[in-house]
């Protein structure tokens, strides 16, 4: 017979007859990242769904709370850091890509098309009024720096994500890249060397920006300390190995930030 408890928070536990952790198989064999769907993280912007009551998804995606310039968690829709909060969010980097993302133009019902890996496409783009590569076809490509790694939350496991960064965003992500590439740690003889990138994590928070055709809140980026903890070592050794096996069809968080369309 299987019997509940009353955990601390009220809600109601289950208690196994027995420890499932011995029984050998999950059921969970067969899954992989992408059948559980690819958390994102995302800054609020002034028209996002979240807080936008005039935007089609309002009433779908509204968060109760948020504001401009918080982090959400895209998979839970849920802020993971507001400006309100009392510590800044840690991220710990774990491999990087570069694509560039071809999208059916907003005004014309807008969507992804395309993930191209090479950047030879943009020689068949010209650029438009608003500077982006356009296409042929009148479909937009748009360079999105992606950042696969671990969310660090108290209390809780790291939690495997992207943050991805397109048009003004991508001088962060060089500036971000250049930031890891000049640490420098000593071996066991003594020498330096470049750590991989998941050797430390970094304080992420936002950031208002603006230039002569609008306003938008932006990624701000501060060194963190080093990682010590091994579950984490471990977590984010294999996050930088499996990078989200088969992550072709990642959307381009850029086509949903205000800053993409100016």
């Amino acid at each position: 017979m299987v019997k509940t408890t009353k955990p601390p928070d009220g809600g109601t536990q289950t208690v196994a007859p027995y420890d499932y952790s011995q029984a050998g198989v999950t059921g969970f064999e067969n899954t992989t990242q992408q059948d559980f769907g690819i958390p994102f993280l995302q800054i609020l912007q002034k028209g996002s769904p979240q807080i936008d009551e005039a935007h089609p998804e309002h009433a779908s995606k509204k968060i109760k709370g948020a504001k401009v310039g918080d982090i959400i968690n895209t998979l839970s829709n849920a802020v993971v850091w507001g400006k309100s909060s009392p510590t800044v969010m840690q991220f710990v980097p774990c491999s990087y890509e570069k694509l560039y993302v071809e999208w059916i133009p907003r005004e014309k019902g807008g969507g992804m098309v395309k993930v191209h890996r090479n950047a030879q496409i943009l020689l068949e783009c010209t650029r438009n009024e608003k500077n982006q590569n356009v296409l042929r076809s009148g479909n937009l490509v748009i360079d999105t720096a992606y950042f696969y790694g671990l969310l660090l939350q108290d209390g809780q496991d790291p939690l495997p994500c992207v943050l991805g960064m397109t048009s003004t965003q991508l001088k962060k992500a060089r500036m971000w890249l250049n930031m890891m590439s000049a640490l420098k740690l000593n071996n066991m003889a003594g020498q330096k060397y470049t750590p991989p990138m998941f050797s430390h994590q970094y304080a992420i928070t936002t950031v208002p920006e603006n230039n002569e055709k609008g306003n938008w809140y932006g990624w701000q980026i501060r060194m963190g300390g080093i990682i010590t903890d091994r579950t984490i070592i471990d977590k984010a050794l294999d996050t930088a190995k499996t990078s989200f096996t088969g992550r072709a069809a990642l959307p381009a968080p850029g086509q949903d930030s205000v800053e993409e369309h100016m």
